[in-house]
């Protein structure tokens, strides 16, 4: 793809309701999480665009707890995990750019965004699809 990474930060958490909002809030506190992983990475798409993507892998006690998570979590407006990275790296994720997956107790989720330049949907919504598949930190 010719895609290079220029930066990557990762954090780890404990708890996952102070680190996320909305509905996803009130169910962590209903539902709290086994681990949450939390990335940030920038990419150069090699035609002078860079891209920033977020990841969370949250992982859950139990496989139907996870599956309830990234049901609530894919419909629009009920809120997230906090992706890392809008506040230390001045991106703006809108959700435009949005993916997920399930795998047994492991949800992870990805947002895109443009930071530099001005890469195409197709290039933000691949960065996501390739970021769902990454293994956690």
């Amino acid at each position: 793809m010719g895609w290079r990474q220029l930066k990557k930060t990762a954090k780890q958490e404990l708890k996952c309701g102070p680190h996320s909002f909305g509905e996803v809030q009130k169910f962590f506190l209903r539902h709290p999480c086994a681990d949450l992983d939390r990335m940030f990475v920038t990419v150069d798409d090699g035609s002078g665009n860079t891209i920033a993507v977020s990841i969370a892998w949250v992982k859950m006690p139990k496989a139907s707890e996870a599956s309830d998570l990234k049901r609530l979590i894919d419909r629009d407006g009920t809120g997230n995990v906090a992706l890392y990275g809008e506040t230390h790296h001045g991106s703006r994720f809108t959700g435009e750019n949005y993916d997920s997956r399930l795998r047994q107790r492991l949800v992870v989720i990805a947002e895109s965004a443009p930071q530099a330049g001005r890469p195409s949907e197709a290039t933000l919504e691949t960065a996501v699809e390739l970021a769902v598949e990454f293994p956690s930190p």
